[in-house]
């Protein structure tokens, strides 16, 4: 999915990041759709870092950008929490058909139909799997261990997010163990909130050796995240009780849960952005 929609908007999508990001309410704007396009919170992390590092980007205008990124991810859990049933192999079926074509847009239509098929069959897969796994003796200690430690949860979604460089498969996960009984919805947000904090590692990695604006980019995304997931830790128990009550699924819950929590971390941000910006800009201009 990501090749496909990469592919077929990332000459917009970089215009775009270039040319509307002259306030930080245009950036969050801008950084939601772009990630809800690419379905990659990091590659647009990463693009951002990149133009601050050539010089198309002013700091100040990354930082809507990077509130917005956090928003925008959160739309493949919401997609992977639709009741579609035994849609996926139509989907699996209709992507491999045109993946065989030799048009370039009906190449990159299939590309995404079977990525999307292939995302709900991963979806199946996890809930399958959360029963064997729980069987396993390591298993029901890691997942004891969760379950009595929000902060040790998070620590576990931040690593394993680091590692696979993508929030959205470990939320998918915490998904299928949701739907499975496996895991607590509470447990499952602390994974989500450490989700949110991992997937920074791509773009501190991507800033090596780069500029100090654009270090300071990366940072400010790890900053952000990790300041929104320590601060929310304590609210995990109430905050799980009113999403388990709005949805069909503890999947789906999840699913709400971290737009919810994206959406009012961003917000609360928002106002000091160009406070921030203006202090982290002084900074450079004095280090030069």
């Amino acid at each position: 999915m990501k090749i496909a929609l990469a592919n077929a908007a990332e000459y917009r999508l970089k215009r775009a990041i270039y040319k509307l990001t002259d306030n930080p309410l245009k950036g969050l704007v801008v950084g939601t759709l772009a990630t809800a396009l690419v379905q990659s919170s990091s590659a647009v992390t990463v693009i951002t870092v990149g133009s601050v590092s050539t010089g198309l980007l002013s700091f100040r205008q990354t930082v809507g950008v990077i509130l917005g990124t956090n928003i925008g991810t959160t739309i493949t859990g919401e997609i992977a929490a639709l009741p579609v049933g035994k849609l996926h192999w139509a989907l699996l079926v209709v992507g491999c058909a045109l993946l065989c074509t030799a048009r370039q847009k009906a190449f990159l239509a299939g590309a995404f139909c079977f990525g999307l098929g292939c995302l709900y069959t991963a979806m199946h897969g996890f809930t399958a799997l959360a029963e064997p796994m729980e069987g396993l003796a390591p298993m029901q200690t890691v997942l004891q261990h969760m379950e009595a430690s929000p902060l040790l949860a998070l620590l576990v979604g931040a690593v394993f997010t680091a590692v696979i460089q993508s929030s959205s498969a470990t939320t998918l996960i915490a998904m299928g163990l949701l739907n499975a009984g496996t895991l607590s919805l509470a447990a499952g947000i602390a994974v989500m909130l450490g989700a949110n904090v991992g997937t920074c590692a791509t773009a501190l990695i991507a800033s090596v050796g780069s500029g100090r604006a654009a270090r300071w980019t990366a940072y400010t995304h790890a900053l952000f995240n990790a300041i929104g997931a320590l601060a929310f830790l304590p609210l995990i128990q109430p905050f799980s009780t009113w999403a388990g009550t709005k949805a069909m699924t503890p999947g789906a819950a999840l699913a709400h849960a971290s737009v919810l929590f994206n959406v009012i971390s961003a917000l609360l941000a928002l106002p000091f952005s160009s406070a921030y910006g203006r202090w982290v800009e002084q900074r450079l201009a004095g280090k030069k």
